[in-house]
């Protein structure tokens, strides 16, 4: 019984901060201010999310090697997607990047 009360209780604190923006602000025009954060967000999380797995892929230790296939993959994906916008072509290429440097290098 305690489990299902932990996944409606869980559910419902995943669905309530969704659903309460919605209902008292739905119909209002978000301020400027609020849209300029608003909009850092997605590449805020993003970057939290990247950085660490490309710059400590052991999860121990810094490696900003050039021996760090993390690191030359994604280094890899953003000079291509600056260079072309084709976000499908960069990451198809900086996977190949990847595992070819995993593989000269013996991996991590």
């Amino acid at each position: 019984m305690s489990t299902w009360i932990l996944i409606f209780g869980l559910g419902l604190c995943t669905f309530l901060p969704r659903y309460l923006p919605l209902v008292l602000w739905g119909q209002r025009e978000l301020p400027p201010l609020a849209r300029t954060v608003l909009g850092a967000v997605p590449p805020a999380v993003l970057a939290a999310l990247v950085v660490p797995a490309m710059l400590v892929p052991t999860g121990t230790t810094l490696d900003t090697s050039l021996e760090n296939p993390y690191l030359l993959g994604s280094l890899a994906v953003f000079m291509l997607f600056f260079l072309t916008r084709r976000m499908l072509l960069s990451s198809f290429i900086g996977v190949l990047v990847f595992f070819a440097a995993q593989w000269f290098f013996g991996g991590v």
